[in-house]
Parts: C-alpha cells; structure tokens; sequence
C-alpha cells in the first residue's frame, strides 16, 4: 500500500494533470529594500521588470517581523484533505533557502513562497504569509523573469483549493529556454520531470525550482523519510529536473531533507515550479 492510497480529493479528477507553458525566461539579481513588505517590493520589481510572471530564490533574504503557516492534516470544514496551520509569529530570521512562484490573483501580483530560515529559536520551516513578512535589510536576491505564460490562482476543483495555474499568455519572444509548470495531485515528481522538461525546452537536465507539497517522500543514501502525507516542500539549490534535492517540513515541524527517488514523492495539492535552461 502506498502513501497515496488513503487521499481522497473532494472534487472530480481533472483532465489535464501537467500544465505547462514554455516561454523565455532572464536570470536577474533583485535589490529587496530594507522596510518593506515583502509581498510589496515584489510587485513594484515585477512592474518595472515587465514580465509575465517569475520564480524567486529568496536564500539570504533577511526578514524583520514576519508570519508564517505550517501544513495540517485536514481542513476545517472537513472537506479537503489538507489545509494551513494557526499562524506563526517570527521578529527575525535570514531565510537559507526560499523558493517563491509569482503570478496573479484577481488581476493583482500575488506570490507563493516556501522557506527554510533560521532565527533566535532555531531552524523553522514553512509557507511564509507574503503580505505579512517585512525585509530586514537590503537583501540581493535571484529572479528568474518569465514571459510567454503566466501564473494565475484558479478554483481547483479536484482539490478544492484557490491554487496558482501555469497558464499561456502571449507568444514568448523567442526560442524557449524555460518552462513555468504546475502539477496536479498524485504526479510523481521525479518521474514527471525528465519528460517535462524535455517536451518543453528540449533539455533532460534542465534547472528546476518549484515548491508545492507531497504525499510523503523518500530519499537516495538512506536519509530518513517523511511519512506525513502533509506537507510544505522546496527545492534545494543545484536541483535538476533528473536530480531533485528538497527540504520538507510536516505537520508537527519535523524536518526532512535529501535527493528524492523515483515513484516516492507524489504530489499532494499542487506543485509550481520553472525549468530553465543550464545555460541560463
């Protein structure tokens, strides 16, 4: 019996179980400024970047006050099989690695961001509040601009989630050297990736940042799995779409970390992510 096996999705399965929209993308260093909210600094950079949307690798980013929420078994009202924890308080912490997919809601720049940083009170982990995070200092972050498709929060019925979509907007202009991509509940990441990538930019080993959460997860060399099927997840730095290192956390903040394997780490909700090219 796997992991899987006990999830039951309130809605209909859909049709389309990857979607995926090449574009090209451009590999540029943000300047994050001290006393702003996160979420803010964001949108006024997408402005002026012109883009269609983007992936951030926030590691380093110093944050002031900021919120944040852990994954939980279960919703609420009972009807999905997940959902966000109380929220957490944090006064300061510098992220040592953060992924965050930023696209649109209702017409507006949104940003989803999942994080491992450390603070007074050790290491944390989890789904940081992006209009509830204020920057600590100047901080120089990576952005990958992406155009030719968007990230856009859409009422997902399968799994009963307002969840971000990858979808296409415009012609990009140029060849493809990257991908955005979102992955429906129960691909397997690691399976899914080589053909993905390949499809969409023609690379089997192309750069891969992407968050999203995961029914469990197992890892090469022994490293002790993650049996919660419940989870927040990003990908480590040097992840590949044929080698994908990850940092998890789970309902009670344990924390698991390792180089996925095959057929062990299936999507739970969703996962966003972007392919690039190595040369990139």
């Amino acid at each position: 019996m796997s992991r899987a096996d006990d999830i039951r999705h309130p809605g209909p399965r859909g049709a389309v179980r990857q979607h995926v929209v090449p574009g090209v993308a451009r590999r540029i260093t943000l300047r994050l400024p001290a006393g702003r909210i996160l979420m803010d600094a964001v949108a006024e950079a997408m402005d002026r970047l012109g883009c269609h949307s983007a992936m951030l690798v926030l590691d380093g980013l110093v944050l002031g006050p900021h919120n944040y929420v852990m994954p939980l078994a279960g919703s609420p009202d009972g009807k999905r099989v997940a959902w966000y924890s109380e929220t957490h308080t944090g006064t300061a912490a510098i992220l040592e690695h953060a992924v965050a997919s930023v696209g649109r809601r209702k017409g507006e720049w949104f940003l989803h961001c999942h994080a491992v940083w450390d603070s007074a009170d050790g290491q944390r982990a989890g789904h940081l509040l992006p209009g509830e995070v204020t920057i600590g200092a100047d901080s120089d972050v990576t952005c990958f601009a992406f155009e030719g498709g968007q990230f856009d929060v859409v009422d997902d019925a399968e799994t009963g989630f307002s969840i971000f979509r990858a979808l296409p907007l415009g012609s990009p202009p140029g060849a493809p050297n990257a991908a955005i991509a979102t992955l429906a509940p129960f691909e397997d990441l690691v399976g899914t990736m080589p053909g993905l990538a390949a499809r969409a930019i023609g690379r089997l080993d192309a750069q891969f940042y992407g968050l999203g959460s995961l029914i469990g997860a197992d890892f090469e060399d022994g490293a002790p799995s993650m049996e919660s099927r419940f989870s927040e997840v990003l990908t480590l730095p040097g992840a590949r779409t044929d080698r994908i290192p990850v940092h998890c956390v789970d309902p009670a903040g344990g924390m698991f970390r390792g180089t996925l394997l095959p057929g062990a780490a299936p999507t739970l909700i969703t996962f966003e992510l972007m392919v690039v090219s190595p040369d990139l």
